[in-house]
């Protein structure tokens, strides 16, 4: 076989994204996937006559995307049309309380104050700060890593940087970090929700997932047609590159 030649199994976003930065560098590249399009757990299903996501439903992380497409010689921007959510998210309880999260840090803090008090407003506050401190710990070393590892983590450190990185909580539960910040049981609940993005279980994930909130406070957005909107433009622009897609290809 041509050492040129690579297949990718499943065109999900990731089997999309190798696809396009493969083709894109010149190799001779065959999606196979099981399914009848793109997208992998990033699909809609058919309800009432209408296409509605089934997997995520927003956009976050802009800036990984934003590096495939440039690396592709194009812009997010101009493949698919994006807009930015004022409202992150908006829960509810059997009560009848209402809390929405904002883009708007300030603006959520003052949607806390009002439903749950100044303390667990304030609470919100250091649990923001805080969340970014993991993020900006772990950003370069494990999350932009090619090729994460524990021993890579460390050693991108050293020594002197263990104390940096244990503030990262990789020890502790989520749900026993949460309790510093929130006493009310249904903020408890609301902010376990990010271990559940992966997964995870709060009472078993490492609170290091706190991280996920700052990523969700940097931006969240809004894909017009549906996230798998994005899915098919990553396709269509690796087909433009010489990437060959076959559906219904179980593997």
């Amino acid at each position: 076989m041509d050492k040129h030649r690579i297949v990718v199994i499943g065109a999900g976003i990731a089997g999309l994204s190798a696809a396009l930065d493969l083709a894109g560098e010149g190799y001779d590249v065959v999606v196979c996937e099981a399914a009848g399009e793109p997208g992998g757990k990033m699909r809609q299903v058919e309800l009432a006559g209408m296409r509605v996501d089934s997997g995520p439903t927003v956009f976050t992380m802009r800036w990984v995307f934003d590096e495939l497409f440039a690396a592709a010689g194009t812009s997010l921007e101009a493949q698919v049309t994006m807009a930015p959510l004022e409202i992150l998210a908006r829960h509810a309880w059997q009560d009848g309380e209402r809390l929405d999260l904002f883009a708007d840090i300030e603006r959520s803090i003052d949607a806390i104050g009002q439903s749950f008090g100044r303390a667990e407003a304030e609470g919100y506050r250091n649990f923001c700060r805080d969340a970014g401190r993991v993020y900006r710990t772990l950003e370069q070393t494990f999350i932009k890593s090619e090729r994460p590892s524990v021993t890579q983590l460390i050693s991108g450190f050293g020594l002197s940087g263990v104390g940096e990185l244990l503030k990262a909580h990789p020890f502790e539960s989520m749900w026993s970090e949460l309790g510093k910040y929130f006493k009310d049981p249904k903020l408890q609940q609301l902010f376990g929700r990010y271990a559940t993005y992966c997964g995870s279980s709060p009472f078993e994930a490492p609170a290091t997932l706190t991280l996920v909130a700052h990523v969700e406070q940097q931006g969240v957005w809004r894909i017009a047609g549906g996230l798998q909107s994005l899915a098919f433009a990553i396709e269509t622009l690796a087909k433009s590159k010489g990437a060959n897609f076959r559906y219904g290809a179980k593997v």
